[in-house]
């Protein structure tokens, strides 16, 4: 008699597990915007707390802009909803801090300084870029594949230092969309 119900309960247990498990969605597409750019990505989970993702963004200032495509490496520490990343990639742009000081010296010298500017100081460079960064994925619904990702961060461009002595440009962003996991 004991042996026919711990074999019950055994079919039970498996038949539960069969019939409820939950399996979470290993894939999510986002699309991300913000006030200056934009966002596409295809994130790969490799379990609660690991995941590495692909993206391609264009963000746009004034004087500045930069398309970015990167490869990043998430880290959930709690395995919920937080994340840090840290990505690699190529950045293509007018550089942010060159665009500032344009700025403020036009500003300063009362247009005086825009007048003096060349073309090759204009130009869009690319660069190797590193890109750090953090921000929350949040499911909308307890059994939704709908998530709503934010996320902030800098590009720090990597340019060929000349005998300008170039800094490495940082290139702010902040965004928010939608996620799709499948």
């Amino acid at each position: 008699m004991a042996k026919k119900i711990i074999l019950c309960l055994v079919i039970f247990a498996v038949a539960g597990g069969v019939l409820f498990s939950q399996t979470a969605p290993s894939n999510n597409v986002s699309l991300l915007v913000g006030i200056i750019g934009a966002e596409g990505s295809y994130e790969r989970m490799f379990n609660r707390h690991l995941s590495v993702l692909g993206s391609v963004a264009y963000s746009n200032l004034i004087l500045a802009n930069e398309f970015t495509v990167s490869g990043k490496g998430r880290v959930y520490p709690f395995g919920k909803t937080f994340y840090l990343e840290m990505g690699l990639g190529y950045a293509y742009g007018r550089s942010l801090s060159d665009a500032m000081g344009d700025i403020i010296l036009g500003v300063l010298t009362f247009g005086w300084w825009l007048t003096q500017i060349d073309e090759e100081r204009l130009a869009p460079n690319g660069g190797f870029m590193v890109q750090p960064g953090l921000g929350w994925k949040i499911k909308l619904g307890r059994d939704s594949r709908l998530s709503l990702p934010i996320g902030m961060g800098l590009d720090f461009k990597m340019v060929k230092i000349d005998e300008s002595g170039k800094l490495p440009d940082a290139f702010p962003w902040l965004r928010i969309g939608v996620g799709y996991a499948f």
